[in-house]
């Protein structure tokens, strides 16, 4: 059967299952009522959390596409909250995603499957073609659908997280602010660096003042493919082939796909912050260079 035989794509319905606009001003922490110190707790508290919620840390699922899939993505705007730009954007053969998959019982006899795409983890490689200066994250879930889940899997497969990407974490990490600094858990005040599941590099200037959805450009400042990946103890070494602004790579050879090195380093130095209800939002830092950058990685409620 032809995939067009089986699969809507696009967003699905405000008010079905769409993801909630969060209008907080995200850059400054002084006036965000959400931000909070990081916490670090001593290694009997962690032993005690890890003893109560088993499932504390994050679960990401990699999946890798064994066709090409369109997928209509509903853009919000960059100073227009009314405005929506409605593209198709194409996923090759062989990408690998973050996502999820999932059932909507809508009656009795009405049962849809689902592939939710994680959407901030699509690369600006695969988003490129369709995008323009003036789009933003979209405000509803980015999925594509079928009649049966057997559907589904034929197009996505599970695979292993890549070597690449941040245990527990979807790729996205934050500049630190520093243990003496107040910032929100839920919406990122600093720079951000994203390691991608389809294997590029982004670079991304935080925009101040902004709501969720406009917190970043779609398109980043700098950009590169992962060429080669080297893992030494709780470092990775991500190789590419020029310079990525904004990071401080180092150049390793004279030409070639592995020119650049990166080295993203575990610093093995979780902190917790409250979540503002009753719980709390797992952290991990990172030093990427001389920069320490910090992930979620999980989360528990009290």
């Amino acid at each position: 059967m032809k995939f067009k035989r089986f699969f809507f794509a696009g967003a699905l319905l405000m008010g079905l299952l769409a993801i909630p606009a969060i209008s907080a001003s995200a850059a400054n922490s002084s006036s965000d009522p959400d931000a909070t110190l990081p916490s670090y707790p001593s290694a009997k508290q962690w032993a005690n959390i890890k003893k109560s919620y088993p499932d504390l840390w994050s679960k990401i699922g990699y999946y890798k596409t064994t066709r090409p899939v369109s997928v209509t993505v509903k853009f919000s705007d960059m100073k227009d909250t009314k405005t929506v730009h409605q593209k198709v954007v194409r996923i090759p053969k062989g990408t690998t995603v973050i996502g999820k998959k999932f059932k909507m019982n809508w009656s009795k006899t009405h049962v849809t499957s689902y592939f939710q795409f994680d959407f901030d983890t699509l690369s600006y490689a695969l988003l490129k073609p369709a995008l323009k200066a003036n789009f933003a994250a979209p405000r509803q879930w980015t999925v594509v659908g079928a009649k049966k889940m057997a559907s589904i899997n034929k197009y996505f497969v599970k695979v292993s997280r890549p070597t690449y990407m941040p245990a527990y974490s979807s790729g996205d990490l934050n500049k630190f602010p520093g243990n003496k600094v107040k910032f929100s858990p839920w919406n990122a005040s600093t720079d951000q660096v994203r390691i991608t599941p389809d294997g590029y590099v982004e670079y991304t200037k935080v925009n101040s003042g902004q709501d969720s959805y406009r917190l970043f450009n779609l398109v980043p400042v700098s950009a590169v493919k992962i060429h080669k990946v080297r893992v030494k103890n709780n470092t990775r070494y991500l190789y590419y082939s020029h310079h990525l602004k904004g990071l401080g790579d180092r150049q390793v050879a004279k030409t070639g796909s592995t020119k650049y090195r990166l080295a993203v380093k575990n610093l093995h130095q979780p902190f917790t912050m409250f979540d503002g209800d009753q719980g709390d939002f797992i952290m991990s830092k990172y030093q990427l260079g001389k920069t320490v950058y910090y992930t979620q990685s999980g989360s528990y409620s009290a």
